[in-house]
Order: structure tokens, then sequence, then C-alpha cells
């Protein structure tokens, strides 16, 4: 019995060292990241290079690249790079041209960025009003607790239905006193009325977890709390799914890294360069409220 307890102690032990491995050396990609929206003001579309695995230093930007969106209506909107954040590149609104998006229309990115030129298209699907948001009073559970987040104040829920025709994907965003909530855990993506393509969700209200799912804390009273319904391609739908993966592959039994899909191409045959990221255009529902004690519901559903 003791040489058992010595033996799994020395197991737990060894299980300390730390192990470096040297990762392979790659090229340095570009990398867009880019959601247009039929919002109104400025667009924005940010050009990073990709590192290697192990290294931790500052994301490299694109400088001096040529940015240009067009749609399939002959429309060009050109981005100009930022003065004050290296690497942004905006669209500005004008008088001429108010606003960016449009739904229905297809969008085509090109970017030149030295000898090489990226191109990405997207369309802009539809997306429904939000109705409502509703909140009760509540006691935070396990999940909303800690960090000084408040242990007591009211929970919400937002309400929409999915737009008839099966394979409508969606994005939700969600902000308490105009902060976005954005670590991995709430990246939330959906499918017609459910988290995943399940059967008979076409049309439907949006489900529990869903209408739910706006709550990583509880809110206190004159909290305001802002809910955005995006629509998505089904194509963006499959990489903000395998981006959740990886952004969550840790621990004890986490996978191999892998790559996520991506729809930025080079156009230069003969570059060893490729692209990565994702060009996506979005329509945008939205709906604020401010939270009154006395507009508390007794329940939700």
């Amino acid at each position: 019995m003791r040489y058992l307890i010595l033996l799994f102690s020395v197991f737990l032990f060894s299980c300390e060292d730390v192990v470096t491995l040297d990762s392979p050396k790659s090229d340095h990609y570009l990398v867009v990241e880019s959601t247009l929206t039929n919002l109104p003001g400025p667009q924005k579309i940010k050009l990073t290079q990709s590192q290697d695995y192990f290294d931790n230093s500052s994301v490299p930007a694109i400088r001096n690249a040529e940015v240009i969106v067009r749609d399939d209506a002959a429309n060009e909107f050109r981005f100009v790079e930022s003065a004050e954040t290296p690497g942004i590149y905006i669209w500005t609104p004008s008088a001429a041209n108010p606003l960016f998006g449009q739904v229905g229309r297809t969008y085509q990115l090109s970017v030149k960025s030295g000898n090489d030129t990226y191109v990405a298209s997207a369309k802009m699907n539809p997306v429904p009003p939000i109705d409502s948001i509703a909140y009760k009073t509540a006691t935070a559970n396990p999940r909303q607790s800690g960090d000084g987040k408040p242990e007591k104040g009211f929970e919400a829920r937002w309400f929409g239905n999915d737009l008839k025709g099966e394979g409508s994907c969606y994005r939700l965003k969600f902000y308490k006193n105009g902060v976005l909530f954005n670590s991995p855990s709430n990246l939330v993506i959906f499918y017609d009325s459910a988290l995943q393509k399940v059967a008979n969700t076409d049309g439907l209200m949006f489900n529990l977890p869903i209408r739910g799912a706006i709550n990583p804390e509880l809110y206190e009273a004159n909290d305001k709390v802002k809910v955005e319904l995006y629509s998505i391609t089904l194509d963006q739908f499959s990489f903000y799914s395998q981006a959740r993966l990886e952004l969550n592959n840790a621990g004890l039994f986490s996978r191999p890294a892998a790559n996520i899909p991506t729809n930025i191409k080079n156009t230069n045959s003969s570059s060893t360069l490729q692209g990565a990221g994702w060009f996506g255009v979005s329509a945008v529902s939205s709906l604020e409220v401010t939270i009154d004690p006395a507009k508390a519901k007794k329940d939700l559903p």
C-alpha cells in the first residue's frame, strides 16, 4: 500500500514539469477582421499579420494597403487607413453616400498589400426585429457571481422570432451600460431559432438559451441593457463555430490546435502567403432598455 501511495505521489509531482516545445516558423499571412453593417456611421476593416504560435508580442499592423469594397450594384467604398491607428481602414459616410449596407446585396473586398491582392465576398442577409427586452429580480448563480459582480439584481431576456426560411444564421451581441460583453464565452451564434442546426426550428421564437444568453452577470437598477442581433451567412456561422472551439480549447483533454477556415483568398498564384480571418457583412437590429425595478416581471418565459 505504501508503495502504491509513493508511486502515485511521484506521478503527481512529475506532472508539474514544464515542457517548452519548438514550433515551426510560418509565413506571416494577412489577417482580415471585419463585419461591415447597415448601421449608420463609419465602417472599419482591421488588417494585421499572423504570428508564430508562441509569439506573444503585439500583433503587427498591415500598413499602406489599398482597401476597396464593391457591391453588386456597382457601388464602390474606399477604406482609408487611420492616421491614429495603423492597420485600421475606415470608410466614412458622406452626403452623397450616407449608408454602407443594403440587405440582399453582395459585397466584394479587395486588399492590395505589396505584390499580393486578397479578395473575399459576402452577402448581407435580412435580420428580424428585436421585439422586446424584459427582466425579473434574481440572485446570481455561480456562473454570474464573483469578481465584483452583483449578487442580487435583475436577469433579462430578449424576445424575437426567427425569419421564415430554413438556414437563417445570427450572431448576438449584448452590452451593459455601453460596454460589450466580449469574452470567448460571450460569442453567441445560432441557426434559425436554436443554438445549433436541428429539425423543426424554422420561423419560431428564439429558444430560452438564446433569450437568456445576455446575462453573464446580473443587472442593477438604472443599468442600460442593449441587445444587437446580426445576420450572418452559413459560412460565417461555421467560421465562428470553429473559432469558438479553438478559443475554448484548453485543459488536460484539449485537442491539437487546428486552422480556422477563412474566406480571404490571395489572387497571386505564385505567392507563398495566404489570407486568414473573415470578411462579413451583416444587417443589424437592436434594442436598449434601462432597468426600472418597478417594471420588473414576476417571472419570464
